[in-house]
């Protein structure tokens, strides 16, 4: 069973590659909130937010035919779709409803991309790709355990120093270790999981 969820994982783009509906829902459901998320650190605001998420959306879908594996990782090709969505999408931009001042946005959109060479960008979607992973993995575990496991390992995260920790969480820097070092093992194997699940 396990090795049959891994092969649906492994030929999931391809599936989606040959159009299959069920295959591209999964597909949204790995990469919509990604997208979400590098949409966000773009700064993007505007009231046509969620129709640029769709677009990005409907281009890769477009697109997932003519993409090939042997010539880039899968998320350096998402990375160039989605900037050229982006970029797209503010281009053809003719009305501008009242209010919201859509060419500075595009200006600072442009800027963003202008200054990023085509291995940055690829660095910097791996760089958020990774930090989306953590931030998954952590909201997953979090209900595992008690408020004071996770603020004791969400303070070590920060390199706030033991004592300080200690103090403010009222305990002894045995008991630091023994949670923090729980929270951490599960906070490992989720993370890991994860990219089993998510990255192919």
């Amino acid at each position: 069973m396990e090795e049959d969820k891994y092969l649906t994982r492994q030929t999931l783009l391809q599936r989606a590659q040959q159009q299959d509906e069920k295959a591209w829902e999964e597909f949204i459901v790995f990469y919509k909130d990604f997208i979400c998320h590098i949409l966000h650190k773009m700064n993007i605001q505007s009231i046509d937010f969620d129709d640029l998420v769709q677009d990005v959306l409907f281009k890769l879908w477009k697109g997932l035919g003519s993409y090939d594996k042997d010539k880039s990782k899968f998320r350096t090709w998402l990375s160039h779709v989605t900037r050229n969505t982006v970029l797209s999408y503010f281009r053809s931009k003719k009305r501008r409803p009242q209010g919201v001042d859509l060419e500075s946005e595009e200006s600072a959109v442009n800027k963003y991309f202008s200054e990023l060479t085509d291995n940055q960008l690829e660095e910097m979607f791996e760089k958020e790709w990774q930090a989306y992973i953590c931030s998954i993995a952590f909201e997953n575990i979090k209900q595992l355990f008690s408020g004071r496991a996770i603020e004791a390992f969400s303070m070590t995260q920060k390199e706030i120093p033991s004592d300080e920790i200690c103090q403010k969480l009222g305990i002894k820097k045995d008991s630091l270790y023994v949670l923090v070092s729980r929270v951490k093992s599960k906070y490992v194997n989720e993370i890991r999981r994860l990219i089993r699940e998510m990255e192919f």
